[in-house]
């Protein structure tokens, strides 16, 4: 995904040993392994490839920088829990040491991570839900999928369509672009964090709030539709209950990991003020991050810029200026804000409609003249007579043409009847 706002200073990629892209443990003869996921800068929440009309939890889509850090190739497995904890998991289906655990809650994954934290000497925890959704995402090898590894989700996840209402063994569908199995599908996973709305503005390795009432579960289970099982989806449970259908992943952080740094997250609505009209831009995330108007110029503004008496119609879109007239109002409204304002390109506009920011207006056309309509043909008459006059003088006789005021009207500068948006680019 290409990030709105590009870090400082950041770790070059592969630049550790091979043998430490990937850790491998064993405990008590069971092994699992975490695969190092490179920091990064990434867009958080409801892109586009992520839903075509966003839930409000996914949103505002916001920037976030990691550091480096180490998540399960697999869910934890019930093996691996019961020789850490020293005792049978409790399962509807029965026992298996390949299935991910579940009926567990947030808190005892803190006692079971605390566990094996003493016999590992590692320091093993949760992954928070930035760091969780970037891994899924693919990390800085992300091919913007929905789901993570492909646009098909049962061909990476044990969903709703395939699982029959239960969980599989870990590891058995494809990988997503880090070689990590079952982000999406089998079972959803705990995350670190409190619940808590997206704000824009996140430091880096954002953690979340300090308290809460529901922690982040992420990720879908097998029995969650295609539907509810994109990447940016966020759950939220108490963290005293344990379900079914819900697990947990570790998170490592290794010692002395350098610090990503990035630069100040923009505000997500800019207010500006023209001639005592105050207008509202809203941030939109692409390539070249922009800040867009809510509505197109309308007669209102362009009254009040261009210093013309107000009419009935100063709601409605203004169109039908020329090239010169837009600019010579361009220029007023950078004098009179203070901003380096601009007109919006195609490209903008249609990523602010499909945003949902703004929408295209009705235009209401003038009546076209007879005169207009046959422009060419009243253009194309003269062209000929002009050529045959030369032998008309010769035997005395004048050509009629249209006359010249009519002509003059085919002269004007063109003008253009598309609305127009300001924007301010960063």
């Amino acid at each position: 995904m290409l990030s709105a706002i590009n870090p400082v200073s950041a770790k070059p990629r592969n630049t550790i040993p091979d043998s430490l892209q990937v850790l491998h443990f064993e405990v008590n003869g069971i092994p699992f392994s975490m695969q190092r996921v490179e920091g990064g800068v990434f867009v958080m929440g409801g892109t586009r490839e992520q839903h075509r009309e966003p839930i409000s939890t996914d949103l505002p889509r916001h920037t976030v920088a990691l550091n480096a850090y180490y998540i399960g190739h697999t869910e934890v497995t019930q093996a691996l829990w019961q020789v850490v904890m020293n005792e049978e998991p409790l399962t509807l289906e029965g026992y298996n040491p390949n299935h991910p655990i579940t009926n567990i809650s947030w808190y005892d994954c803190q006692t079971f991570i605390h566990r094996l934290d003493s016999i590992t000497n590692m320091p093993f925890r949760l992954p928070t839900e930035a760091e969780w959704e970037f891994a899924a995402r693919g990390g800085n090898n992300s091919q913007e999928y929905r789901f993570a590894g492909s646009f098909i989700a049962d061909s990476i996840g044990w969903i709703l369509s395939n699982a029959g209402f239960r969980k599989h063994t870990v590891g058995l569908k494809k990988p997503n672009e880090l070689g990590i199995y079952d982000m999406t599908g089998n079972v959803s996973e705990w995350c670190e964090d409190w619940y808590a709305p997206y704000q824009l503005g996140t430091e880096p390795n954002p953690k979340g709030p300090l308290t809460g009432t529901e922690k982040i579960v992420r990720g879908s289970s097998f029995d969650n539709c295609e539907a509810n099982c994109h990447i940016s989806h966020r759950y939220l449970q108490s963290p005293t209950q344990a379900t079914n259908y819900c697990g947990l992943r570790l998170a490592l952080t290794l010692p002395n990991e350098p610090s990503l740094q990035t630069a100040e997250e923009p505000t997500i609505v800019k207010k500006i003020k023209i001639q005592n009209i105050k207008i509202k831009l809203q941030y939109v995330v692409a390539d070249t991050p922009y800040y867009i108007s809510e509505e197109p110029i309308s007669k209102r503004l362009w009254n009040k810029v261009m210093n013309i008496s107000m009419n009935e119609e100063w709601a409605q879109t203004i169109t039908d200026k020329t090239d010169n007239e837009w600019y010579q109002f361009l220029e007023k409204c950078r004098k009179m804000s203070n901003e380096p304002l601009c007109f919006a390109s195609e490209t903008e506009i249609e990523q602010a409609i499909k945003e949902n920011i703004t929408q295209l207006p009705k235009i209401k056309k003038n009546k076209q003249h007879r005169w207009e309509k046959n422009t060419q043909s009243i253009q194309r008459r003269r062209k000929n007579a002009k050529k045959a006059q030369k032998w008309a003088d010769l035997i005395g006789v004048q050509i009629k043409t249209t006359d010249d005021p009519t002509l003059q009207l085919y002269t004007t500068p063109e003008k253009n009847n598309q609305p127009k948006w300001l924007v301010i680019r960063k």
